[in-house]
């Protein structure tokens, strides 16, 4: 059978014989291979242009093109909206992804930092916040954030049991179960678009308004909280 001489993913064997054992055809000319290493017994998906009969025993690389690495599976997680700061959404798509690959305890604790490096972006892109310090603890800045009235009182409830729940993934001795990642990333999901989602959406909707001259000007700024 043909094979390729690669450095294989799943064992770490470098410069390994890797067998084929199957294929599948995307057009005339390229196609999907399912190789099998010499040394471990597990297969990685290889594209590219093989030439000649695969049953023959040869490097199926030679006159053509075979990509050097394995096709990478990544799980599908939630699409962010752009108005959440890039780097909260960073930290939620780190967090979303160890919970699809089965790492509930890290994916508790990071949907917390997404919570945490949030609400500190939160005082920077709000106008009544931009000049003050945020609280270190963030259960102490979300409890300031709804004595100055910039959040409403079910907002800072919201997040301060997502804040809790993820201090458990952190802290807690007890496993952090799958189901309690999930519900924790729903929060998550929850308090990013109440914080950021909502009030750039209505933002919008006022400048369309004003522009339009359905609304008066002076009525832009009638209300900073969310």
């Amino acid at each position: 059978m043909g094979y390729l001489i690669r450095d294989c993913q799943r064992c770490g064997k470098s410069h390994v014989q890797m067998q084929i054992k199957g294929f599948a055809t995307q057009d005339d000319l390229n196609y999907e291979m399912f190789m099998v290493c010499n040394a471990c017994g597990r297969g990685s998906i290889y594209q590219g242009q093989p030439k000649g009969n695969f049953a023959d025993d040869r490097d199926l690389e030679t006159g053509r093109s075979i990509r050097d690495s394995p096709v990478q599976i990544y799980p599908e997680i939630p699409k962010l909206s752009d108005d959440i700061p890039a780097r909260t959404r960073d930290l939620f798509r780190q967090a979303a992804t160890c919970l699809r690959y089965g790492l509930s305890e890290p994916a508790g604790a990071m949907f917390r930092k997404t919570i945490d490096v949030g609400t500190k972006e939160f005082y920077s892109n709000n106008e009544r916040l931009k000049d003050k310090q945020p609280a270190n603890a963030l259960r102490s800045r979300l409890k300031a954030l709804g004595d100055m009235k910039v959040l409403d009182e079910d907002i800072v409830e919201l997040a301060d049991i997502a804040a809790l729940d993820g201090n458990d993934a952190t802290h807690d001795e007890d496993p952090y179960t799958t189901k309690e990642a999930e519900a924790l990333e729903e929060l998550t999901i929850d308090l990013l678009d109440r914080l950021f989602v909502r009030p750039a959406t209505i933002a919008r909707v006022r400048a369309k308004q004003i522009a339009s001259g359905l609304r008066k000007a002076d009525t832009a700024g009638e209300s900073d909280g969310v």
